[in-house]
């Protein structure tokens, strides 16, 4: 379905305007549905199963005919059959009270274009239906749209708002009962409840633990890292790294989570049970992985920052070639300008101040800078130690992984080597520096 025509999907009453191409593709009419409206006796009878026709095509739903029909739409329709418009705003005077003829019309145009109104096996279908797409978590407005635009390319009229409302609302309780159950499974009523309790006790210097959780770090430093650090270790303490459920997917962990964070833990005392623990687990579990991320965020910035400062340090403390250059041109100059020196001992001092210039060994600027970042080792010591005590887990075999948990074994032993069998790989360069010859 194209998208512009969403729009009119469920309309209850006519747009006050609609542009030609709209009226072509609404009110314009095939050879089975002209000899259906032909077929009326009434001129008017005409013009109302016309525009009951192109009513649905347009909605996915019946007009009623207490409804305002726009003169331009009596004029299109009267030019697309054939009958003068007639001069009135609505089908009630129309029809002067005859209902069942006005139900027939109705029957007649959803019909003509296959339509059907919903039974009850559809209605069962319908329910899967919503729960599937709630698995992606879209909000109930978007699923709103998103059932119109089934029903509508499914041909089954478009009830009332509220009985699709209805709907998505058995749905939307027949998922949070089923993500809850599965919950309860994998921790426990009292896990659950404890969790929920928790969040609004205060933390530090936070009214509450929810608040504390779900803080961001403002800027990159090793304290905001110390802090991610913590928040870790307090959410692995309470166990919701283990075990969770399949069937909390990304999406509804990340659906369920802001819906928590969005009010004061104060008042989730007030939310139901069912709804209370579903977002608690689903927060904490965010929280989890929303600092893990910042977490290896703010790690990568620092290094790449530790490295960038390292290189300007080093770029301010060496001498300029220019400088040096200068110098020695200054050193030639005085001694040639030295007229109690002989020419024996003018060239030898010559050639000791080339022999100087000659022997200076200029280090490169990466062994400068590896030197330098070995000289601050402590603090990416501290930090590697709380790193490597995090449970990183791979799917087979990583050498990222083996390196963190040989760096635990020997942190454990405050060792400040590498052993020659390490498995660590490592450059030519750092080898020296690692104590590995």
């Amino acid at each position: 379905m194209d998208y512009w025509r969403l729009a009119y999907l469920g309309m209850r009453q006519m747009p006050r305007e609609l542009s030609e191409f709209e009226l072509a593709t609404f009110f314009s009419y095939s050879p089975k549905e002209r000899a259906l409206i032909e077929a009326r006796r009434s001129h008017l009878y005409r013009l109302a199963v016309a525009v009951h026709i192109g009513f649905i095509r347009m909605t996915g739903r019946t007009l009623d005919a207490s409804r305002h029909v726009p003169r331009f739409l009596w004029a299109h329709v009267g030019a697309q059959i054939g009958v003068p418009p007639p001069d009135m705003g609505t089908l009630t005077a129309l029809y002067d009270g005859r209902t069942d003829t006005l139900v027939d019309h109705q029957m007649l145009a959803y019909q003509a274009l296959g339509f059907s109104p919903i039974v009850e096996h559809q209605r069962r279908y319908v329910t899967r239906w919503l729960k599937e797409r709630l698995a992606g978590q879209p909000s109930r407005i978007e699923l709103l749209h998103e059932l119109k635009r089934w029903l509508y390319e499914h041909r089954i009229l478009i009830p009332h708002d509220r009985a699709l409302k209805r709907l998505i609302g058995q749905a939307v309780t027949a998922s949070e009962v089923a993500l809850t159950e599965a919950l309860v499974l994998a921790y426990g009523e009292a896990s659950l409840d404890a969790w929920g309790t928790l969040l609004a006790r205060p933390e530090g210097n936070r009214p509450s633990l929810q608040q504390w959780l779900w803080a961001v770090p403002l800027r990159t430093s090793t304290h905001q890292m110390g802090e991610l650090f913590d928040k870790i270790n307090r959410l692995y303490k309470l166990g919701i790294h283990h075990g969770w459920p399949a069937a909390c997917n990304e999406a509804v962990v990340r659906h369920y989570a802001r819906r928590c964070a969005n009010r004061p833990a104060s008042v989730s005392k007030r939310i139901a049970q069912q709804s209370r623990r579903l977002e608690t687990a689903c927060f904490l579990r965010y929280a989890l992985c929303s600092a893990t991320d910042q977490l290896a965020s703010m790690l990568r910035h620092w290094i790449r920052k530790s490295i960038n400062d390292a290189g300007r340090l080093i770029d301010a403390g060496q001498a300029d070639p220019s400088t040096r250059m200068r110098e020695f041109a200054t050193a030639v100059k005085a001694l040639a300008e030295d007229s109690a020196l002989t020419r024996e001992a003018l060239c030898q001092q010559l050639a000791a101040l080339a022999d100087a210039a000659l022997t200076q060994h200029r280090l490169s600027r990466a062994k400068l800078i590896r030197a330098q970042l070995l000289s601050r080792h402590r603090p990416a010591r501290a930090l590697l130690a709380r790193l490597v005590l995090l449970p990183f887990t791979s799917q087979s075999a990583h050498p990222v992984t083996e390196a963190l948990a040989m760096l635990q074994t020997l942190y454990a032993r405050n060792a400040d080597w590498l052993p020659e069998r390490s498995g660590i790989q490592l450059g030519r360069a750092w080898q020296a520096a690692a104590g590995r010859a």
